[in-house]
């Protein structure tokens, strides 16, 4: 578990507002990241850091990413069922 508050995920799954300007800050430049493939904009890396983060924190967004499609893939490929405590967020095509 990431320790995360329920709050917190849901609100970013439903695009609702999240409670403070770093975390949206690291929401919004996510999935820019993610819908743009990492073809972000000077502005875009510039207004995260603005936000509070670092150097580190551009490449850890993109190493989380990467970690996260390579295991939906292979999830994907071997069709693993969800664990039963995740049942409730599982997405739905």
């Amino acid at each position: 578990m990431s320790g995360v508050p329920t709050e917190i995920t849901d609100a970013i799954r439903e695009g609702r507002a999240l409670p403070n300007a770093k975390l949206s800050a690291l929401s919004i430049f996510t999935r820019l990241i993610t819908s743009t493939r990492a073809n972000v904009t000077k502005e875009d890396i510039t207004t995260f850091l603005d936000a509070g983060y670092d150097e580190n924190a551009v490449q850890g967004v993109i190493t989380g990413v990467g970690v996260k499609t390579f295991s939906n893939y292979v999830n994907h490929l071997a069709d693993t069922p969800h664990d039963e405590m995740f049942s409730g967020k599982k997405w739905n095509k």
